[in-house]
Order: structure tokens, then C-alpha cells, then sequence
């Protein structure tokens, strides 16, 4: 072998010697992907703020019967068959004109039935209201016809000195002592409620300017019942509340 034949081959030796385990070229890395960064979580919607303007006061509900007038008329105008239960008839009716901060009122009173011994009588206060609809009841109460009512008288007036004449109501019962329960309703801006129940005999609720006054009978044991020996007088006021009894003066007969 010549000089170059065996340069040659210690070449080729030493290239086959680079090609072994020992000389691997690291492969460059791939690029990494690139991770998306995280969309941005959506703040929650913040609830929204309250209004600053007050709830609307709820209307009482109703009787089942009674369904509101939606038509603007003055209370003078108001059918009488719209006020009170169908097959039932008018016995009382008293408007109460706007006074104070309680608008127009009228006040009714029906029978049911052609027995007045086995009849159910009722009490309805209706109002108006400046939005539709226009005319509700905002005050009721039903006698059934087992609780043997007679009637019911209604008079007006005002008894709390605000303004606006109250309802006095009496469901008669009969009898030697005209028995019966009173009632006094009372209305301002937010509400229409009871504010006194009585039931008596031999006695009377009338109402004076800016009072309740009470006026009864009293017996001596030897008196008949048509001849009281004295009558009682008891003045009630109202404190804004109730009716507290103010004064009482009895007169002799």
C-alpha cells in the first residue's frame, strides 16, 4: 500500500470515528409552542343600585265581590249597584269629602236576603286613588246571617280631629235595650283600620267635633226599663292612637 493509499485510509478511520454514539450533535430544540395567555375572567355584573324612590304603598285587597271602578267620577256619580255585592241592596250611603291627606270616601251599607231575620248584611268603604283604577274598597266587613243582625246604620264625622270625617257604624240586634256593636273607622294617607269595637245596650256612640261621646243608662234597681234614673255621658279623644276616655258628667232625669 502506498504512502497515500494508507493516508486515505486513516482518514476515512477517523471520519467513521466522529459518525459513533460518543459524537451525537444535539438536534437544536424545537421552539416551544406558545401557551395563549388565559383570557381575562369577566368581573361579575354588580347588581344594580336600589332606586332611591319609595315602594308604592299595596292597595288593601278587596272583597271577592267587590270589583274596582276604573272610570274617574266624582263620588256623587258612583252607581249604587257597583257598590255592593250583586242581588245585594243599598241601605246606607254617606260620602266623606276629601280632608286632611285622605281623599274622597263613600261609605255603604247592603242587605242580602228578604228575611230580615235570616239576612247577611255588610259594610263597604270605598276610596279614590289618582291612578287606574280609581275608586277600591278599602275597608269591609260582612254580618252572616246566623249572627242575626238587623242593619247597619252608618254616620260620618270627624271624631280623630284631622281633617277628614271617620266612619261610625252600628249592626243593630234588637231587643227592649236596642243591642247592638259599634264600630269606628279612621283613614289617613297609608292606611284605612278599626280603631273601636263595642257592643252594648241602652247606650249610644255619637260623634262630636273632635271627640266620641257616649251616652248611657243608668238604672236604680226599682227602675223600669223605659225610665232610667240618670244618664251617663263619657267623652272619648283621640291621642293619635286610640280614643281615651277624657271626661264623664252623669245627668239625673
Amino acid at each position: 500500500m502506498s504512502r497515500l493509499q494508507r493516508l486515505l485510509f486513516v482518514i476515512a478511520l477517523a471520519l467513521a470515528a466522529c459518525d459513533g454514539d460518543g459524537g451525537k450533535v444535539a438536534q437544536p430544540s424545537a421552539s416551544p409552542t406558545p401557551t395563549a395567555s388565559p383570557s381575562p375572567i369577566d368581573s361579575p355584573t354588580a347588581a344594580p343600585t336600589p332606586s332611591g324612590s319609595p315602594t308604592p304603598q299595596p292597595r288593601p285587597i278587596p272583597p271577592a265581590w267587590a270589583a274596582p271602578i276604573n272610570n274617574d267620577l266624582d263620588a256623587s256619580d258612583l252607581p249604587s249597584e257597583a257598590l255592593v255585592p250583586p242581588d245585594a241592596q243599598l241601605t246606607d250611603r254617606v260620602t266623606l269629602p276629601a280632608g286632611g291627606d285622605v281623599p274622597d270616601q263613600v261609605a255603604v251599607a247592603y242587605v242580602i236576603g228578604d228575611d230580615p231575620f235570616a239576612a247577611e248584611h255588610g259594610f263597604a268603604l270605598w276610596q279614590w286613588f289618582p291612578d287606574r283604577p280609581h275608586w277600591s274598597v278599602v275597608f269591609a266587613f260582612i254580618d252572616a246571617a246566623t249572627e242575626g243582625v238587623l242593619g247597619i246604620r252608618v254616620d260620618a264625622g270627624d271624631a280623630t280631629d284631622d281633617g277628614h270625617d271617620d266612619v261610625l257604624t252600628f249592626e243593630e240586634t234588637g231587643g227592649s235595650g236596642a243591642c247592638g256593636t259599634w264600630r269606628v273607622i279612621v283613614g289617613d294617607a297609608d292606611d284605612t283600620r278599626q280603631v273601636l269595637l263595642r257592643r252594648t245596650c241602652d247606650a249610644e256612640f255619637v260623634i262630636s267635633p273632635g271627640a266620641l261621646e257616649l251616652r248611657m243608662a243608668v238604672y236604680r234597681p226599682d227602675d223600669a226599663h223605659c225610665c232610667p234614673s240618670a244618664f251617663r255621658h263619657v267623652t272619648f279623644e283621640w291621642d293619635g292612637e286610640a280614643f281615651e276616655r277624657t271626661d264623664v258628667v252623669v245627668e239625673t232625669t
